[in-house]
């Protein structure tokens, strides 16, 4: 397997006699007529237009980053041009639902798409490969890269756009970064792609400036449009942890009798809590007062998960799931999306809560908390994702006396038979997964098998600097959810300045603020 660092090494195996994509791909064609051909539209929304002009024209190929609500049109910027390329298209995307949607809805539509995944067989792959010449638009998840003959072939394609979607996923100051997206930046300079595009529905500022500098886009033109959605009805509501779920429920239920006043029969929402069995215990009590519910958690098996996630996109109902639901999803008929405490990030409430109303229609986006408790689990949370210098020391220790126990004199490494569960109750440390990953990256610890590691036998020099820079900025992240909750000004507004949205001045007339401060609040 290739490296992601090896890309130069590749580059110099092809014949240098491949032309540069740069210098002969073109954009051709009427953007007008595409998209009422192809995507059945007759004017373009909010701020598609222009960032579409800008990728076809932008020759110098400084790149473009798109910041736009979920459900504002993303796709389409990539889409529309991919289609007005004489070269191929590559989407970088991070889940294989979310690709083998979209390229079952272009197909569809007569676009030629397709996708590489870790699912396909060799030989589906390998057709794939054979044919990119029929494909305007090739999906790959970012792990593809690592994929030695996969970079072979598609550095001597002409590849008139990269496209990266969820983009945050390449900053550590993202609410969910991915370590294989920062590696892309390699992967550009292999491909020579005559465009490159950013996409993503939340990044601040700061994620925004990150975002182009993993992908080495300094100077790319940047636009933050449709942060506001004025169909989003946003309550916020402090409560006692004791009444949380009954004030999740009474108000549930009141939503639902007025839903079916105006003919939705099967109301379709999202219910988001912090914890697993949170999740199980509010189905269990909806399922227990007549309110068909299934819950969505990471603890499940993954068929199971796939079950529950396909069955909810098909039929709609009501799903109450932790942040593990929601990546991929795109019914247009979210009515309601609820907050049971707190998140991590405003990113990531804000994320969750752009899952309803996509059709446009009315959607009520509720959250109930109560500070101290819901806090607290939140910074239980972080500390399980994000250890502290002293808590990798502690378990480090821990796990070099253990391994000296049965090591053969002079070796270098030996291997441990315990798994993760076990090594927690013997060192003591809750957050074993978190300081395992941080392990792997240094090289000190490999996984051979399930409960099965290999362990250097050695005392590291730490270097504690980048992981307590992101502990700071994500505790940082927490402390501005509860800023903006206890905000006093209208929720969209505070919401559009924090992605610096200058697209929206004023006030949403709808939210829970400014309902209060017209007098009329219910």
């Amino acid at each position: 397997m290739l490296d992601l660092f090896d890309f130069d090494s590749v580059a110099d195996e092809v014949d240098q006699s491949t032309p540069d994509s740069k210098s002969i791909c073109q954009f051709s064609g009427d953007k007008n007529e595409i998209l009422k051909k192809y995507f059945g539209f007759d004017s373009f929304r909010l701020g598609q237009q222009e960032i579409i002009d800008t990728i076809i024209n932008d020759e110098e190929c400084k790149g473009v980053l798109a910041v736009m609500a979920t459900g504002a049109g993303k796709s389409l910027l990539f889409q529309l041009p991919a289609m007005m390329s004489n070269g191929l298209t590559i989407v970088v995307s991070p889940l294989i639902s979310l690709m083998k949607d979209q390229v079952d809805s272009m197909v569809d539509k007569g676009m030629e798409a397709c996708t590489i995944n870790s699912t396909m067989t060799e030989k589906q792959v390998d057709d794939v490969m054979s044919n990119l010449g029929d494909c305007k638009l090739l999906y790959v998840s970012p792990e593809r890269f690592k994929n030695e003959d996969f970079v072979n072939s598609i550095v001597r394609q002409r590849i008139g756009l990269f496209a990266v979607d969820e983009a945050h996923c390449i900053s550590q100051w993202g609410h969910d970064f991915r370590l294989s997206y920062s590696k892309l930046k390699e992967a550009i300079k292999s491909v020579s792609p005559a465009r490159v595009v950013a996409l993503t529905a939340t990044a601040t500022p700061e994620v925004q400036e990150d975002i182009c500098r993993q992908l080495n886009m300094e100077n790319a033109h940047k636009f933050v449009r449709g942060t506001y959605r004025s169909n989003l009805k946003i309550s916020i509501n402090q409560c006692s942890e004791d009444n949380k779920i009954r004030s999740v429920t009474n108000r549930l239920e009141k939503l639902i009798y007025k839903l079916r006043d105006d003919g939705v029969k099967n109301p379709t929402g999202i219910i988001y809590t912090a914890t697993k069995k949170y999740a199980e215990v509010i189905s269990r009590h909806l399922n227990g007062i007549g309110y068909r519910a299934t819950f969505y958690h990471g603890g499940l098996g993954g068929k199971a998960r796939t079950n529950i996630q396909d069955g909810w996109a098909k039929n709609g109902g009501i799903i109450v799931a932790t942040c593990a639901f929601g990546m991929g999803i795109d019914r247009p008929d979210v009515r309601f999306v609820f907050h049971c405490g707190l998140t991590g990030s405003i990113s990531e409430w804000w994320q969750m809560i752009g899952r309803s109303g996509r059709d446009g229609k009315e959607a009520l986006c509720m959250t109930f908390f109560d500070q101290t408790p819901d806090y607290e689990l939140q910074m239980f949370l972080l500390n399980m994702t994000n250890p502290t210098a002293s808590d990798i020391k502690r378990f480090w220790k821990w796990l070099l006396k253990f391994a000296y126990r049965q090591v053969e004199p002079g070796a270098k490494t030996t291997v441990v038979n315990l798994t993760q569960k076990e090594m927690s109750s013997k060192s003591g440390c809750y957050n074993v997964g978190s300081i395992v990953s941080f392990l792997k990256k240094r090289n000190l610890i490999s996984t051979l098998g399930r409960g099965k590691y290999r362990v250097m036998l050695k005392n590291p020099e730490f270097d504690f600097a980048a992981l307590d820079e992101l502990r700071k900025k994500n505790i940082m992240a927490l402390n501005n959810v509860l800023d903006f909750f206890r905000s006093d000004c209208c929720r969209m507004a505070y919401i559009c300045e924090h992605y610096g949205d200058t697209t929206f001045v004023g006030r949403c007339e709808g939210c829970d603020w400014c309902r209060k401060n017209q007098g009329n609040l219910t």
